[in-house]
């Protein structure tokens, strides 16, 4: 079996993993896989070393200007190949314990303020104004306005990603119970979240001046009628903090203060993996810190006992 190449080896890997991968995760993996290939060619999978991955890493890196975070990505496809191919092809695997997974810094967590999904929920309603020949200043409804503001309260309610968000379709969501089925989750694992009052309000609002769905239409939708894409969402955010005067807006965002503000509110660890859909612990631990760190200033600055000079 090691005799064959990666490209062969590569059809078996996507049989019996790419159920298991989100669409975004499948198509990161194969830019990675596609240039892997170019660059090991024809090579026997036995002869493919740990020279030849590290060569090929930092030869991506360079050639693409690529983050260590995004080599890092990368380096967790190959693995993930690897590791799959020691068990099915019986052969030694080249990356471990040889290349070490690039070093970098995560991103700082910033979830948004109180006052900035105020800002953004209202400019959602409003198109960017302009004046008239008299000094007049003119704002205009957006036709997506409804929609907009729905979106972003759905997802500071529940977290979602913005793939997951895009995915839903009407009939994932139980409007008596607030009851949202992501089918497809990351490593393409099912869950459930709940949507609160005014999500509820809003989003049936929004089905209503659609007018008849079918439970297999998108939840949301572009003005063509066609399901709304993680780009466009993303360009909406923008487009709307933007308006709103918002720095650093973006879709994850919403999923960092849904995490944290969950904890300030009362909520534990375990139930916001569940609802965020996380195998692993690491990152809840950061939300766990943030909101830890939010009590420690909240008790320095409102303890009765210095505020009273006791």
């Amino acid at each position: 079996m090691q005799s064959i190449d990666f490209l062969t080896a590569l059809e078996g890997y996507w049989l019996a993993k790419r159920r298991n991968f989100s669409t975004h995760t499948i198509a990161d993996y194969e830019l990675t896989f596609r240039r892997f290939a170019l660059f090991v060619g024809s090579q026997p999978m036995g002869e493919i070393s740990a020279l030849d991955i590290n060569k090929f890493l930092d030869r991506t890196k360079s050639r693409y200007q690529l983050s260590n975070k995004t080599v890092a990505n990368i380096w967790t496809a190959l693995s993930s190949f690897f590791t799959w191919a020691e068990d099915e092809l019986k052969m030694v695997h080249p990356m471990r314990g040889v290349v070490k997974l690039p070093e970098y810094k995560r991103a700082p967590i910033e979830p948004y303020t109180k006052g900035e999904i105020l800002a953004l929920l209202e400019a959602t309603q409003k198109a960017a104004s302009w004046r008239t020949r008299n000094g007049r200043r003119i704002s205009s409804k957006r036709p997506t306005a409804l929609r907009d503001y729905t979106i972003l309260v759905v997802l500071v309610d529940t977290g979602l990603r913005a793939a997951e968000l895009c995915a839903l379709t009407v009939g994932d969501y139980e409007q008596d119970t607030g009851r949202i089925i992501i089918r497809h989750g990351k490593g393409n694992k099912k869950r459930t979240v709940y949507l609160g009052n005014a999500g509820r309000k809003y989003l049936w609002r929004y089905l209503v001046d659609r007018g008849a769905t079918r439970t297999t239409e998108p939840l949301f939708i572009t003005r063509k009628g066609t399901a709304l894409s993680p780009g466009e969402l993303l360009n909406m955010i923008v487009a709307t903090a933007r308006r709103a005067a918002v720095s650093h807006a973006n879709c994850h965002r919403f999923r960092h203060t849904f995490a944290i503000t969950f904890l300030r509110n009362g909520g534990n660890v375990l139930e916001l993996q569940r609802l965020l859909g996380h195998e692993k612990m690491d990152t809840l631990q950061i939300y766990v810190q943030l909101a830890q760190s939010d009590l420690a200033h909240a008790q320095a600055a409102a303890s009765p006992a210095d505020n009273w000079g006791l």
